[in-house]
């Protein structure tokens, strides 16, 4: 009797996990440019204004990353404060997610972020269109499973971005140890 409970638990677990995953699938689109935003098919869209980071690494962060080929990614974030009524509780971001787009660094260091797309009906419940972009800037976990930069994350309106580029300075994380010993 115990056993047949046992076993009837494991496959509905199994059938939840299933059903987890595949709603997730369903719900969270991957678009061509890589962003993860919430998405309908139905939806409209609206094309975040054009920026790129360019990313500068110490000399042992850039010795490191070429000896591992290991490369860097560059991941934005993009959310804002509701209009009254309709915010939705989303911590660590603000109450409207509007999406999340990531990018390789090229030849020099510069991920260029020209045709991210977030949701039209997201951006509708903005209080204010000029939404924030958080910065992300991690190792790629090519040829390491843990990330090994530290980085600053440059959070500012959208304005402060468009049109130009952030620098952001990223080291070894731990790198101010070994080098003070």
């Amino acid at each position: 009797m115990l056993k047949a409970r046992v076993r009837r638990r494991s496959v509905f677990a199994v059938i939840g996990g299933v059903i987890v995953i595949l709603s997730g699938c369903a719900t969270v689109p991957r678009s061509r440019n890589g962003s993860s935003a919430e998405i309908d098919v139905g939806d409209k869209t609206v094309t975040v204004p054009a920026f790129s980071i360019s990313v500068r690494l110490s000399d042992a962060a850039k010795q490191r990353l070429q000896s591992m080929g290991e490369s860097v990614i560059v991941i934005a974030y993009f959310d804002g404060d509701p209009l009254p009524g309709q915010g939705k509780y989303n911590p660590p971001m603000r109450d409207v997610f509007l999406g999340d787009d990531e990018r390789l660094v090229d030849g020099k260091n510069v991920a260029t972020f020209g045709s991210t797309k977030i949701s039209k009906s997201s951006w509708d419940r903005l209080a204010n269109k000029d939404y924030f972009v958080t910065i992300n800037v991690v190792s790629a976990r090519r040829a390491s499973r843990d990330n090994l930069l530290e980085c600053p994350s440059p959070e500012d309106r959208i304005s402060k971005f468009a049109g130009r580029a952030t620098e952001v300075l990223c080291r070894l994380i731990g790198e101010d140890e070994v080098t003070s010993k």
